[in-house]
């Protein structure tokens, strides 16, 4: 690609490179690809100075991709650490506590980059003014970057294109009874928020067609306007997985963070199903957890008699994710069953490595993500003796074999590129439509068509 036919674009993504969080890959990969399609990421971002880093993922990144790490404002960062060391000079109750919750926007409206709003809205028009941006694309949550992006479109004149990501109004959590009269209000607040975000976006992308439908019959709006573009893997952020030795125990592998949607208990009672039905002692199976764990799932696991068939390991780097999935006999994913628009993003470097996958999920979407192999499951999540059942066909061939299952290949559709390729075409558009918007000709009250009357 000629760099001079390369147009750059502003990307807000508060979650980017060298943060690991599942938010920041999505678009790392994504810039990955898209310079040689035709548009350069300038990136402003927002690493706190205790999130996880892992610098490969900058390394990682073509030299036409910007990152300014200057959302946050060094005042309110400050401020928040002053906070925090107070707060830590508080005692605190010990024991297991509750597990660790995920995004919950009907109970709690802020996120943690909401105080950085203003700051970012300057750096940002000023990052596009310097890079002469064609386009401004939001990576959200958090949610308080849209408003950020939309003063960047008001300041600039450029097209705005929100990545939801997940849903916010329509998020799973707000399917419950609300707890209160605070949440109530919540839940009328936040659909009329969005839509008023929505409005304002040129394009509005969600991750799965689960969530575009779901957001097209609430915003109709919406629908010459949104479209989906599903996570992905990158196989060239995966070191080289050497070949694994066949382990003598039959090894079922869980990836990511322990939640309340992915909880120690959903997973202990199919873990313990599996145990009881089979007869199986310490040494036959082992059920590797790799993520952030709580001492509550900790708890959980022990009362339920598992902590002998579990090995628990601390998150590790993308880099490598696919020698870990390479060695284990069933890949197993678990998420709750109210979880219907979403996708666990685990579900993509499963499909990578070509490994057996079990997946506890609602979405029958997820079907398309496993039809790459005639052995991989989905199973309804409160299916707790169907999820035993359909391990324990990974576990009947491993007594057969004593050997892993050889990977299939990955589906190219589910790639970095084919996301990428998909992205560019929205920018595309996005962009041509707004050039020709400036370019037609502004109608004056001499002229007929100004108003509509003939």
């Amino acid at each position: 690609m000629d760099p001079a036919t390369v147009r750059p674009f502003l990307l807000i993504s508060p979650y980017f490179a060298p943060q690991t969080s599942v938010g920041a890959f999505r678009w790392v990969k994504l810039a990955r690809h898209l310079p040689r399609l035709g548009f350069r990421p300038v990136v402003l971002s927002a690493t706190f100075p205790g999130d996880a880093r892992d610098d490969g993922l900058l390394a990682a990144l073509p030299p036409e991709v910007e990152v300014a790490d200057a959302y946050l404002d060094p005042t309110v960062l400050a401020v928040e650490a002053a906070f925090a060391a107070v707060r830590a000079r508080v005692p605190r109750r010990a024991g297991p506590g509750g597990p660790l919750v995920g995004l919950r926007p009907f109970r709690a409206l802020t996120d943690r980059c909401i105080l950085h709003a203003p700051h970012a809205a300057r750096v940002a028009v000023a990052l596009a003014r310097r890079a002469g941006a064609q386009a401004v694309v939001v990576s959200a949550g958090p949610f308080s970057a849209c408003p950020v992006g939309l003063h960047v479109k008001r300041a600039l004149g450029v097209p705005l294109v929100l990545d939801l990501r997940d849903p916010w109004s329509l998020h799973e959590t707000g399917h419950g009874p609300p707890s209160g009269l605070a949440e109530r209000a919540r839940r009328a607040l936040v659909p009329r928020v969005e839509r008023r975000w929505l409005a304002g976006a040129d394009h509005v992308i969600l991750n799965t067609r689960s969530a575009l439908e779901a957001y097209r019959a609430r915003f109709p709006e919406l629908a010459t306007k949104s479209s989906f573009v599903r996570n992905h893997f990158d196989l060239a952020l995966y070191a080289p997985a050497p070949a694994p030795e066949p382990p003598r125990s039959f090894v079922i592998l869980h990836l990511g963070t322990l939640r309340e949607e992915t909880s120690a208990d959903a997973i202990g009672a199919v873990l313990r199903r599996l145990i009881d039905r089979e007869r199986l002692a310490p040494g036959d199976v082992v059920l590797r957890q790799i993520g952030r764990t709580s001492a509550h799932d900790r708890d959980r696991f022990e009362r339920l008699g598992l902590t002998p068939y579990i090995e628990m390991l601390p998150p590790i780097p993308q880099r490598d994710v696919m020698a870990e999935l390479r060695r284990a006999h069933v890949l197993l994913t678990v998420v709750g069953p109210r979880v219907v628009l979403r996708i666990a993003a685990k579900t993509y470097d499963y499909a990578a490595s070509g490994m057996p996958i079990v997946s506890a999920a609602a979405n029958p979407e997820v079907d398309e993500l496993l039809a790459h192999r005639g052995d991989n499951a989905r199973v309804p999540p409160d299916d707790v003796e169907g999820l035993a059942a359909a391990l324990a066909r990974h576990l009947a061939r491993f007594r057969e074999t004593g050997a892993l299952p050889v990977p299939a290949p990955p589906p190219p559709e589910l790639s970095s590129e084919a996301a990428a390729a998909r992205i560019a075409a929205i920018l595309d558009r996005v962009v041509a439509a707004s050039t020709d918007a400036h370019r037609a000709p502004r109608r004056t009250s001499a002229d007929p068509g100004a108003t509509g009357r003939h």
